[in-house]
């Protein structure tokens, strides 16, 4: 070939090498842009699975079946703190029949002590009427021992007596103190029964809402990994470019062969023409699909911000209402019902204790009057035998003995009175001892069904809502803290991402250097056989079917589909424009 033909070659194909420049920065364009996008949405994915975590975490903690139990069992605790002031007017009553017991005894110590008056006094009569009588004056003396020893029985009965009435008066003023408690636990009743209901409401708003939140955040996140699979747009106009860029390479390497340099200008000029038109059809084709595609991408990215505000919007209508201490949540106010019911029955346990220690006391001290009474009884028996034998000993005396007889009649008449006093004594001790054992059976708080009592029920119901409340509120606090996280990512996102600015004014610049290049009547006329080598060579390098379609519309199927020279490996066939979006990474 002449020197004059290849400066013109060179001159001629240096349009292509601007075109060839610009497409470099193009390709630096979409390395940066696609691949800063891409980080950034994936960023903001990450931040959405963070989001559908924590929303699984509180639709967990708001477990219906569990809201459920948890209402039964503060409705069941209410049941038994409205059934207190019922018990405690029981319980008065069993002291008010415990103190009417601890009188009546009282009366009967009274009785008794003036029969053993009596008593003492016959026997001393007794005595000094039968001075002068033998063995009587020994006789007399130990009847007056017996009185005396049932005198000091009668006097430690009345102590105890007067100490057990004693008990019950303490014990009654603290049951008696609880009435102004009385007075506030329907209130608490109605309060805990309303506000566990409002839990079951609460707990079910919040799970639909939940519910709605994930479906929202779900479909946006569906809605970021649709937009992140569009980003497959850069990487696939990335390998377009570089296709168009192998084109002129590939035609430069042949015409550059030594078997090409018989070719003329002109025909040189023919291949660089075609080359360079298939060039501009194919940067107008990839230019649509790239408007198109990132038109796409632009849109799902409007939506997606759209979409994040809703889903913010419908988060925050989870959130507690604001600082205002005086609307607390529906668990706040179960927790300020049942401090309120442990401190009423906390007061109510404190009778209990005093009943349960009445009880033991009066039952203890019941076996130790009946020991008194029974020793009273054999007493009033010695003293009846006693006089017995000294009656019928007078009547072998005669007339010496008449006084004597007369007065041991009587102290057999009186000691016969203790029976009575004995027995209403024993009876009102049996009844005092079931009295007594009923405050333990009836005890505040306690449950026939082995349940836990009511104070330790309370404990560890206000123990289970504290928790529960806490719980949700650290919940519902990180669920706040990461939709702000999202918010503020997709703010940064949709702001920065831009993919197609300066891009399509880079190949807008190239389709118009390259429709400048090509002349009105360029044709297939020339070298066929190194048309036939350039196009075939070209063709194998297409991944895309949109590719060959431009190609085989610029060269005619025949001639664009022809193999590669001989020597060269052969590419894999093209993959369709599908498969490609499908196994692209970028």
């Amino acid at each position: 070939m002449n020197t004059k033909g290849s400066r013109q070659a060179e001159q001629f194909s240096s349009p292509t090498i601007i075109i060839s420049e610009r497409l470099n920065e193009a390709l630096v364009q979409i390395e940066q842009r696609f691949l800063d996008g891409g980080t950034v949405l994936v960023a903001v994915l990450e931040v959405f699975n963070g989001l559908l975590a924590s929303l699984g975490s509180i639709s967990d903690t708001l477990r219906e079946d569990e809201a459920a139990e948890a209402t039964a069992e503060l409705v069941r605790t209410g049941e038994l703190i409205a059934a207190l002031p019922a018990q405690q007017q029981e319980l008065k009553e069993r002291f008010v029949q415990i103190d009417a017991y601890g009188h009546a005894l009282a009366g009967e110590v009274l009785a008794m002590e003036d029969t053993l008056r009596y008593l003492r006094t016959f026997a001393v009569t007794a005595k000094i009427t039968g001075a002068g009588i033998a063995d009587f004056a020994s006789f007399a003396e130990e009847i007056v021992e017996r009185i005396q020893f049932a005198s000091q029985e009668v006097r430690s009965f009345g102590e105890r007596i007067h100490a057990l009435q004693d008990l019950i008066v303490h014990a009654r003023s603290g049951s008696e103190a609880l009435d102004r408690h009385d007075l506030s636990i329907p209130s608490i009743v109605d309060d805990l029964g309303h506000n566990a209901g409002a839990i079951q409401t609460q707990r079910s708003t919040l799970s639909d809402l939940a519910g709605k939140v994930t479906g929202l955040a779900m479909k946006v996140q569906g809605r970021l990994a649709s937009t992140l699979s569009s980003l497959q747009i850069g990487d696939v106009t990335r390998q377009r470019i570089e296709h168009c860029q192998a084109a002129f390479d590939i035609a430069n390497t042949h015409l550059a062969r030594p078997d090409a340099q018989h070719l003329t200008l002109d025909e040189r000029e023919r291949v660089t023409f075609l080359i360079t038109r298939l060039v501009h059809d194919q940067l107008i084709a990839m230019s649509e699909d790239f408007r198109n595609e990132c038109a796409t991408i632009v849109r799902n990215i409007s939506a997606f911000s759209n979409d994040v505000t809703a889903l913010i919007d419908l988060q925050n209508s989870m959130m507690p209402a604001g600082d205002d201490t005086a609307k607390l949540s529906a668990m706040g106010l179960v927790r300020e019902s049942l401090e309120a019911a442990r401190s009423v029955v906390g007061v109510i346990e404190q009778s209990a204790d005093e009943a349960r220690r009445l009880s033991i006391a009066v039952g203890d001290m019941v076996k130790d009057l009946v020991e008194s009474v029974e020793t009273i009884q054999i007493v009033r028996t010695d003293i009846q035998y006693m006089a017995l034998n000294t009656n019928l000993r007078c009547s072998k005396l005669g007339e010496e003995s008449r006084a004597i007889n007369v007065v041991t009649n009587e102290l057999r008449v009186f000691s016969a009175r203790l029976d009575d006093v004995t027995d209403r004594a024993l009876s009102h001790l049996k009844l005092l001892d079931e009295e007594a054992s009923g405050l333990i059976r009836k005890e505040a708080g306690q449950d026939d069904d082995g349940e836990p009592e009511l104070v330790a029920r309370i404990e560890i119901a206000l123990s289970h809502v504290t928790l529960a409340g806490d719980t949700l509120d650290e919940k519902l606090d990180d669920l706040q803290q990461r939709g702000q996280e999202v918010a503020i990512k997709v703010a940064k996102a949709t702001a920065g991402l831009d993919f197609d600015q300066d891009l399509t004014a880079i190949l807008t610049d190239c389709i118009v250097l390259a429709a400048e290049l090509i002349p009105a009547d360029t044709n297939h006329d020339g070298p066929d056989s190194l048309l036939q080598a350039v196009a075939g060579e070209i063709f194998a390098t297409y991944t895309m079917k949109s590719e060959r379609d431009v190609h085989c519309s610029v060269f005619g199927m025949d001639l664009a589909t022809d193999k590669v020279e001989a020597g060269q490996k052969p590419q894999a066939e093209p993959q369709s424009d599908d498969a490609l979006f499908d196994d692209a990474l970028f």
